[in-house]
């Protein structure tokens, strides 16, 4: 997802910057992969590690509000996971509630995974995806994404950005619907190329020669409702009743 129209305050950014320098080493010196833990105890996301977005919306193609009741903790068959709620339990700009969180830290090239359950219906988003640009404080805007399109759960759009350009939009027939169990999304970024994988299978890959993402970027978690501008690309929303997005586990290999 675009995120350039996302205007969190000086003091969020500073904190999330102070965040960073006291985790990145963790983050971006592993030597294998690991699991980006969720809470830093049952049921509570790590301020450390992760921060909610709350009280803003990503511009005129959103019809709901980022919320922080909207991201909450639920119990899978293994502990807690986490939850985004798009209800109407609305706040300070619009009616609908969403929900979003991202890493403190920016990670480069390497591996992204994330076990996931998206949202089904018309108008919604459910979103897996690196972001970097303007409103984290760097000038050019990097991002890979995975996007599910709630009108279709069937399907994912994989793309990626470079320079605030988009790049390569490619829907992907997934051959089971996203909304109805766990699944195992990942993308493989390197200085050359990046593929996209579901359930261990490359679904996708970028051209040769092709200009790549360069920047570390936050890794974002999202469930969101589109506007009337966004009806060609995610159909109409209309609000009928709460809707969720569930993630198990985020994961990052560095190369």
């Amino acid at each position: 997802m675009n995120t350039n129209c996302v205007k969190p305050s000086a003091k969020n950014l500073l904190k999330a910057s102070l965040a960073f320098a006291a985790i990145s080493v963790s983050l971006l010196q592993s030597a294998s992969a690991a699991t980006i833990p969720f809470f830093s105890k049952p049921g509570v996301l790590d301020p450390a590690l992760w921060y909610v977005s709350s009280g803003w919306t990503n511009g005129p193609i959103q019809s709901c509000e980022w919320r922080a009741n909207a991201v909450t903790a639920f119990m899978y068959t293994d502990g807690p996971a986490m939850r985004l709620t798009l209800s109407n339990k609305g706040g300070k700009v619009l009616p609908i509630g969403c929900g979003e969180f991202h890493t403190n830290a920016r990670t480069g090239y390497g591996t992204y995974e994330a076990s996931m359950k998206t949202a089904a219906g018309s108008g919604l988003n459910t979103s897996f995806f690196t972001y970097v640009g303007p409103p984290v404080g760097v000038a050019s805007h990097d991002e890979i994404d995975f996007e599910f399109l709630g009108k279709n759960s069937k399907t994912v759009m994989v793309n990626y950005w470079v320079g605030g350009v988009s790049k390569d939009g490619t829907i992907i027939n997934l051959g089971f619907d996203a909304s109805a169990a766990f699944h195992t999304y990942s993308f493989i970024w390197s200085p050359t190329s990046i593929k996209w994988l579901v359930d261990g299978k490359v679904v996708h890959t970028t051209n040769a020669g092709w200009k790549m993402p360069t920047q570390p970027g936050r890794i974002y978690l999202s469930l969101w409702s589109g506007s009337a501008q966004a009806n060609a690309w995610l159909g109409p929303f209309s609000y009928k009743a709460p809707v969720t997005a569930d993630y198990h586990w985020v994961k990052f290999t560095p190369q």
